[in-house]
């Protein structure tokens, strides 16, 4: 076997994740900003859970929030909408707005209304040997726009967890509080997930990764605190 050949089939291999690197990268270094979800707001917050589950300790949690809109899109222009949520000392969990169902649950879902969209996190995490997923509903009426500049936004959320079949249960309720200011957070629920789950599956989490660390390089963002 010619010995360059396995370097060069090496080279082939990184390709395409070396061209998904540089898209991110380059994205967040044009916005000056990540590289998806650019633009948010931030709150305070407290995450109550009252149900034994395998992702997050029972227990009134301290948290932060950050409300944002996948590709940026102006005014109240519907959108991916985002929930980000840290438990401290430093948890993270991504939510975006998605459907329920067993294969829907994997998919961003554009919406028009912040109060009226469900918030998952797309991808299951991995723990007691079964797939977990993790849900975000509006406690409230609608608001009327997917804006992150107006003023009124839903104030709490359910927390509920779905298993595999997309069986949901509600586990706790998160209720935001004060605004801050959030220009020096930095979520990753790569590097930040909890201490017995992990993102799942595989691939997809390196995948993430690859595109997490991506963007934080193109906008000079540190790493955030593990």
């Amino acid at each position: 076997m010619n010995p360059e050949a396995p370097g060069l089939v090496r080279r082939l291999t990184d390709a395409p994740s070396q061209g998904f690197s540089a898209f991110f990268r380059g994205l967040a270094q044009l916005r000056r900003a990540p590289a998806v979800h650019p633009r948010g707001i931030t709150f305070t917050a407290r995450l109550l859970v009252d149900q034994l589950n395998p992702l997050i300790s029972e227990g009134d949690h301290v948290a932060t929030v950050r409300l944002s809109k996948g590709a940026g899109t102006p005014g109240r222009w519907p959108d991916v909408l985002g929930v980000a949520l840290r438990l401290d000392p430093s948890c993270d969990f991504l939510f975006s707005s998605a459907g329920e169902g067993v294969w829907t649950r994997w998919f961003p879902t554009p919406a028009a209304d912040w109060a009226t969209a469900h918030y998952g996190t797309l991808a299951p995490y991995e723990a007691a040997g079964r797939w977990w997923w993790l849900m975000l509903i509006p406690a409230g009426g609608p608001v009327g726009h997917a804006s992150v500049r107006d003023p009124e936004h839903p104030s709490s959320f359910i927390l509920h967890l779905g298993d595999e079949p997309a069986n949901w249960r509600p586990v706790g309720r998160l209720t935001l509080h004060e605004r801050i200011d959030g220009s020096g957070l930095v979520f990753d629920p790569i590097l930040n997930h909890p201490p017995d789950a992990l993102p799942a599956p595989r691939w997809l989490r390196e995948l993430r990764e690859r595109a997490y660390s991506s963007s934080r390089q193109g906008r000079n963002a540190p790493p955030p605190v593990p």
